[in-house]
């Protein structure tokens, strides 16, 4: 008889993942917009180029990559510290939208950290 199992996916990091992206999206068009006072400054770079770092990092979360699980550990402190410093930068910015994207992400990795299957389960 065979066992009905559940899917394993990694459902808290691909949230982060797809957040973050709609939150690089915003910082993109946060930088070239020269309506908003932040146009072509260096908080819209760093708030660019950290928000695609988390969605890297959230993607090699959650496509579960040969990664030891000491290593897996390091990546998941160092993308919570991604998503704070991306969303207190979004804070200081005034850009309202990143902040709700990076509250979400911050929800998905909660979610990763707590409920998501390991790659050994």
């Amino acid at each position: 008889m065979s066992e009905i199992s559940e899917p394993r996916t990694a459902g808290g990091a691909w949230l982060v993942v797809a957040a973050s992206a709609v939150g690089s999206v915003v910082a993109l068009v946060n930088l070239v917009n020269d309506g908003n006072g932040i146009a072509w400054s260096f908080g819209a770079w760093l708030v660019l180029v950290s928000s695609l770092l988390v969605v890297v990092a959230g993607v090699i979360l959650a496509l579960h990559l040969a990664l030891s699980g000491w290593l897996r550990g390091v990546l998941a402190i160092l993308l919570l510290l991604g998503i704070l410093g991306t969303g207190a930068a979004a804070y200081f910015l005034t850009a309202w939208i990143l902040l709700v994207a990076m509250g979400v992400a911050l929800v998905g990795w909660v979610i990763h950290v707590a409920a998501d299957p390991s790659p050994l389960d």
